[in-house]
């Protein structure tokens, strides 16, 4: 059965149509989705249709400016402070039992410009949306952005019924994500406390998934740096696919896990140490020697190493330059300070040389790193 989505969009009904962002994740989602676009008039109006279509899901732009209310007046109110009324309504109603609207995703749904006009540099409106969308990104990556839309969809009554849960058991919390008790004990303990609050309403829960646990790399990486760390240049590696099937085990199969790819670290080093190399980590081999050995344990020969490259030296790459994108060996690199929302067990992020001498009085760049960047800049000077 197709689940549904309903957009809230000021643009529907209008000559500059929301339709083709309909069309799009439909046909990507292969007849799992449906998307209904809506024009929103008084905000009594706007839940009342959402609770009369009882959606699966909600994408919601955040600028009103095309819409009017029935006398033709502005709208007194926005996609953000729609959002809030929406989250303040679950909430009241799944902890007095008289809920108006259920619980379900809710998607920031917007253009780039509008996001920087409305949102850049405050934070308050975040943790209201389970997740966010470039419309973009509809148009250029459908296939992925409908997987994400599907999975919070399918997903979402088990968040529910885990923040219902009077009691977050170490077992509860393991089956939402996908793993033994013995293994989540092994993790910094930190990492789960965002999902053992008592109190907390679905949407929060479902956010310190999709945000803090899957959105950063620390305990949980994504596809682009799990090869990195192996060393293996995606684009030129054939048998990457084979790669990524020994490592089923390693794989997140959490809530969500069909819309977010991820590998738990951990795991990694395990199926590392078990099965392609007990003696040597992989932080300790150049990318042409990990590959090697993968090669040469895996039986596979159309695997290549991550090349050299003089704007992000070395070869030991284990992160990936929040810049450029280009991977990273930690000797030649420069760390950066955390960030806001970034926690102390996410993964440092990193510019690469040639990203910290474009930007050498970037705030994030600590007193030791600054020194560092200057002389090797002095050093360039003088060649």
């Amino acid at each position: 059965m197709s689940k549904t989505y309903l957009l809230i969009d000021d643009e529907a009904e209008s000559a500059a149509s929301t339709e083709p962002y309909a069309e799009a994740i439909a046909e990507a989602s292969q007849g799992s989705l449906e998307v209904r676009s809506h024009r929103p008039s008084s905000i009594e109006e706007v839940l009342e249709s959402i609770a009369k279509t009882k959606p699966d899901g909600l994408l919601l732009d955040i600028a009103f400016t095309n819409a009017l209310m029935e006398d033709r007046a502005q709208l007194p109110y926005d996609g953000i402070a729609l959002a809030q009324q929406i989250r303040t309504l679950q909430t009241r109603g799944s902890r007095h039992g008289t809920a108006s609207l259920p619980e379900f995703p809710l998607v920031r749904f917007s253009k780039a410009d509008v996001v920087r006009e409305y949102v850049t540099g405050d934070t308050t409106s975040e943790d209201l949306f389970d997740e966010k969308v470039d419309k973009a990104d509809v148009i250029e990556h459908a296939e992925s952005v409908a997987k994400r839309l599907d999975c919070l969809a399918a997903d979402y009554p088990k968040v529910s019924e885990f923040a219902a849960a009077e009691d977050k058991s170490d077992n509860a919390l393991a089956q939402l994500l996908g793993q033994e008790e013995e293994f989540l004990a092994r993790l910094d303990a930190r990492t789960l406390l965002g999902l053992r609050r008592r109190d907390a309403p679905a949407h929060v829960l479902s956010r310190y998934v999709t945000g803090p646990l899957l959105g950063r790399p620390g305990p949980l990486i994504p596809e682009a740096l799990l090869a990195v760390r192996l060393g293996v240049d995606l684009a030129q590696s054939e048998d990457w696919a084979a790669i990524r099937e020994s490592l089923r085990s390693a794989s997140y199969q959490g809530v969500f896990s069909s819309g977010y790819e991820r590998w738990w670290m951990a795991l990694v080093l395990d199926w590392w140490a078990t099965q392609i190399d007990s003696e040597r980590a992989p932080f300790r081999l150049g990318a042409g020697e990990r590959v090697e050995a993968i090669k040469r344990k895996l039986g596979l020969s159309k695997v290549f190493p991550i090349a050299e490259n003089p704007y992000s030296p070395g070869a030991k790459f284990w992160h990936i330059c929040i810049a450029s994108r280009l991977p990273v060996d930690p000797a030649f690199g420069f760390p950066l300070m955390p960030e806001w929302g970034q926690e102390t067990w996410h993964d440092v992020d990193y510019l690469c040389l040639e990203e910290a001498r474009r930007d050498p009085r970037n705030a994030r760049l600590g007193r030791a790193e600054r020194a560092r960047l200057a002389k090797l800049r002095k050093g360039d000077a003088g060649a």
